[in-house]
């Protein structure tokens, strides 16, 4: 394949990407927040900087923790996301460690996820989405060269007894 047909895949790629995002944010929303149409509408909030400040860090921590894990470490990095999430992204969560958890160990796998950066798609105090730019490595005995993958990561957080967790993950 020719660089500039690489280029053009990429491009499409990134294209279709962007085109997700915007259906995303222009759907229905599936009722667990507050349709708000319009500023002056009598639903719409505003947040101050440290509740958007609070819900990125909460969801680049949550990002990190849930896709990182090495196959030493299994049960305290699983324990270590676990507390950031709830409801049933507690049992997706557990029902994919249990299907990684094997074939970790066989293959010694080491994944580190680095957060490259974040953006608020919606927020209120009790509720928000959160665009995550994540950057996860994977190192182990079945390959020859780390595998670097480039995630978009879409998290939807609550807040919690005082504390932002996470009640949804979607891979863009």
């Amino acid at each position: 394949m020719t660089t500039q047909k690489r280029l053009i895949s990429v491009l499409a790629l990134l294209v279709l990407a962007a085109a997700v995002v915007v259906v995303w944010l222009v759907r229905e929303d599936d009722g667990s927040a507050a349709a708000v149409t319009s500023a002056a509408s009598t639903e719409a909030t505003a947040v101050s900087a440290e509740v958007r400040s609070a819900v990125r860090d909460a969801a680049a921590e949550a990002a990190t923790r849930v896709y990182s894990y090495g196959w030493e470490t299994l049960a305290d990095d699983k324990a270590a996301a676990r507390e950031l999430l709830t409801g049933g992204m507690l049992a997706q969560y557990d029902r994919t460690m249990a299907g990684v958890a094997t074939s970790s160990r066989r293959d010694h796998t080491v994944v580190t996820a680095e957060v490259v950066d974040t953006g608020v798609v919606t927020a209120s105090p009790a509720y928000a989405r959160v665009l995550v730019f994540v950057n996860q490595r994977t190192e182990g005995d079945d390959l020859d060269t780390p595998l670097l993958d480039l995630d978009r990561v879409l998290v939807t957080l609550v807040r919690t007894r005082g504390v932002w967790k996470v009640s949804e993950l979607d891979a863009l």
